[in-house]
């Protein structure tokens, strides 16, 4: 619904200019009540949401501005999740700019004028399983996408707190990120998690493929740079078990990664293909 998701992107933006202002101020006895308005604006998004499923009749997933909504939606729902194990109080002045950011897109792009691509609209009324799958696909897509942001915002704080750390610049910016550790654990986590809701949604945009019209696989260009992007942070996991790979390392691959997620969720949509959609 429109009017809530117009609510939703004002909250959000207040919430910016408070983290902001937080952050520069260095003040921490007001983090709680940022919070809260983050859960405020996330609550009415997900109310936006749950009517537009409603009345639109699918999940809504399957254009640029409804998963640009959602996206942001997902950021949000991943931060929230792991604010209660971090108090990375520094995260929301990364990630509520982007997520409003996001939130104004799904206003402004317009709406197509057929609701249900033709592509989709075989799969979404075929039968239940089909309607469960695909809506499974995109969701652990975009939630996978989700941590990957925080894997980059968490390598980015890391590679600002190492530099001044060298330097010796122990004021301004060092003392309002977190320390080198937190970084490197919330990217780890993020990078993790995200792995296993990608895997888990290539893994069901598989079966989809093959209810759709009977083929595992069609060398789609989104297919192909996702599986680039799994194959990225599968490296990144697989030597950071093995070779002990942490820190700047880590993070500097993790930034990649991200270049890697931003050419397969916007780059390969340009190329065309199967993948018309989202």
């Amino acid at each position: 619904m429109t009017f809530l998701l117009v609510i939703a992107l004002l909250l959000y933006l207040a919430s910016a200019f408070y983290a902001i202002i937080l952050f520069a101020t260095k003040s921490d006895s007001q983090s709680n009540r940022l919070k809260t308005l983050i859960t405020v604006g996330f609550v009415t998004h997900t109310a936006a949401l749950a009517i537009d499923w409603w009345k639109l009749g699918h999940f809504p997933i399957v254009n640029p501005k409804e998963v640009s909504s959602f996206i942001a939606w997902a950021i949000m729902a991943y931060y929230l999740g792991i604010s209660f194990r971090y108090q990375a109080r520094a995260l929301p002045t990364f990630l509520l700019p982007l997520v409003f950011i996001f939130t104004l897109g799904s206003l402004l792009i317009p709406a197509p004028e057929n609701e249900r691509p033709n592509l989709l609209e075989g799969a979404i009324t075929a039968n239940t399983v089909t309607q469960i799958i695909f809506p499974a696909h995109v969701t652990l897509v975009i939630l996978s996408y989700a941590a990957f942001i925080l894997t980059f915002v968490s390598g980015v704080m890391y590679l600002i707190q190492e530099r001044d750390l060298k330097a010796k610049n122990f004021g301004g910016v060092f003392q309002r990120l977190p320390a080198l550790n937190t970084c490197d654990e919330i990217g780890y986590r993020s990078l993790t998690i995200g792995f296993v809701l990608l895997t888990l949604g290539v893994a069901t945009g598989i079966v989809w493929n093959n209810q759709r019209d009977g083929r595992y696989w069609h060398n789609d260009p989104k297919e192909v740079m996702a599986l680039v992007t799994w194959l990225v942070y599968l490296f990144i996991i697989h030597y950071r078990l093995t070779a002990g790979w942490r820190g700047r390392r880590v993070a500097l691959l993790s930034i990649v990664g991200f270049v890697v997620v931003l050419l397969t969720w916007l780059g390969a949509r340009t190329l065309g293909g199967y993948h018309v959609f989202g």
